[in-house]
């Protein structure tokens, strides 16, 4: 692209305006307005206490400011609050309004004024567009030549800028031609003079270096806008295929109730709350064969899709091994090893796993350093924690061998299986849930239905964290043994 197309384009750009600026425009354009709007009422407020005597200042020129602020300021920022900031051309109306209405202040008040020129520019700034806040002090720098010229005529006098005889007296009114008006004083080269020593350094004090920075900042709030918008769109990209993880995530896990309603002899029901939009946490149960069932219920370390991931691999790698014959100690055995093999992020996993034979009640586990289970047996009509000495956890070391236990549960024995987020899920003041507060609130609701407790304990938590941020998966699982497999025909 050429220079000279190139700059048409960017000067276009000026008047078109970005996508990515426009809500910043309006909110803009409503500052600039408000603004204007106090600049006018500070005038009029000015010219009151002026004419009541607190001030001293020439009271007409005070009234020449506020009758020119109510076109250029007043009804510029009235239309503006009206339109409520939206306007393609809104922003070069105000700020044009605005330049000129400094421009007629400056004229008439020169010297006194001088701060009032990097207003334009300075809030041309907050638009964060290079191109429009360029254009803006390139006006400022016209208005301001040629109020510098006016101001010599009809502003006030700066005596810096005038060079008299010696003995020279002055009778000083408003402007400078009056004061000078029956002096021999070459009028061009009091012009010369301070268009070379007020205009020029000014323009360049204001007009180039205050311009430079504030073109600068433009640029950088532009940049951030930008990349705010990139960093939305990112989060919004994320949040949908974390939902999406989420949706996969959930359809791994079994969510039909009652699980199998083909098997009398049984009820299981479990749940998982990710801390995350995914989790690492899962459990699983699923027929070995017509008389055997697997459950577990396993917990990965760290969290979201890392986690997932590898629960998803754990959770698949643990059915397929148990499906082909082995045994619970052999089936952590194999998995271990095929875990350990590809384990760059170091993951590791907490599982207890059972298969437990629906016609004896016969019950065989092992727990790869997993929270121990609740165990309810309706001979003691009690919950209580079967403790065992843990094997290694999942993915740690290849070739760990995992110890084999055995129970039989009789018609009516639970065991309740959860993830170490219920017991450690914490609350405001930094207070655990607890293993004791857990087993005092299954054994409070002893008679209630497998679900009923599971929902129940995840209210309970709910109301003993209060506000407080969770950061662990709080998964449960409850199996019922109804009775043996054969013996209710």
């Amino acid at each position: 692209m050429s220079a000279v197309k190139k700059f048409f384009v960017e000067f276009k750009s000026i008047f078109t305006g970005e996508d990515v600026l426009k809500e910043n425009e309006i909110h803009a354009n409503i500052i600039v307005a408000t603004i204007m709007f106090n600049i006018f009422i500070l005038a009029v407020l000015i010219y009151i206490m002026t004419a009541m005597g607190i001030f001293n200042v020439n009271q007409p020129l005070m009234l020449d400011v506020v009758l020119r602020s109510i076109f250029t300021l007043f009804i510029p920022s009235i239309i503006a609050f009206i339109l409520r900031g939206k306007g393609k051309y809104l922003k070069f109306i105000l700020l044009i309004f605005l330049t000129l209405s400094i421009g007629s202040i400056y004229s008439l008040l020169t010297y006194t004024a001088t701060l009032l020129l990097i207003i334009p520019v300075l809030l041309a700034a907050r638009y964060y567009s290079k191109n429009f806040t360029i254009f803006v002090a390139v006006i400022t720098v016209v208005m301001l030549g040629v109020v510098e010229f006016l101001g010599i005529h009809i502003g006030l006098l700066d005596l810096n800028y005038v060079e008299l005889p010696k003995g020279t007296k002055l009778t000083i009114e408003t402007n400078i031609s009056d004061a000078v008006k029956d002096l021999d004083l070459n009028k061009h080269e009091i012009e010369k003079y301070i268009m070379l020593n007020s205009y020029l350094p000014k323009l360049f004090i204001y007009c180039f270096i205050i311009a430079f920075a504030c073109v600068q900042i433009s640029q950088s709030g532009r940049n951030m806008i930008e990349r705010q918008k990139e960093l939305s769109e990112e989060g919004t990209r994320i949040e949908s295929e974390l939902n999406i993880a989420n949706a996969i995530q959930k359809n791994m896990l079994p969510s039909i109730f009652p699980a199998f309603p083909e098997h009398k002899e049984i009820d299981i029901y479990a749940e998982m709350k990710p801390a995350k939009e995914v989790g690492g946490d899962f459990y699983d149960m699923f027929l070995i064969d017509e008389n055997h069932l697997a459950f577990l219920i396993a917990d990965v370390s760290g969290k979201g899709v890392p986690a997932a991931l590898i629960m998803m691999i754990t959770k698949t790698l643990i059915k397929n091994t148990a499906l082909n014959g082995y045994s619970v100690d052999e089936v952590f055995y194999k998995v271990n090893n095929l875990l350990c093999e590809k384990n760059a992020l170091n993951h590791f996993v907490t599982s207890w796993f059972g298969m437990f034979d629906l016609r004896t009640g016969k019950l065989e586990f092992v727990n790869a350093g997993h929270n121990p289970p609740l165990i309810y047996t309706k001979k003691e009509n009690i919950f209580e924690y079967y403790k065992t000495k843990p094997n290694l956890i999942l993915a740690a070391m290849e070739n760990t061998k995992y110890q084999k236990h055995e129970l039989t549960l009789e018609p009516g024995d639970k065991i309740f299986l959860y993830t170490d987020g219920v017991t450690e899920a914490t609350s405001d003041n930094d207070e655990l849930y607890g293993e004791k507060r857990l087993k005092d609130y299954l054994n409070s609701n002893i008679d209630q239905n497998i679900e009923t407790i599971i929902k129940g304990v995840k209210k309970d938590i709910d109301n003993f964290i209060g506000k407080a941020e969770q950061f662990d998966d709080i998964t449960m699982l409850e199996f019922l043994f109804k009775e043996k497999k054969g013996e209710g025909k």
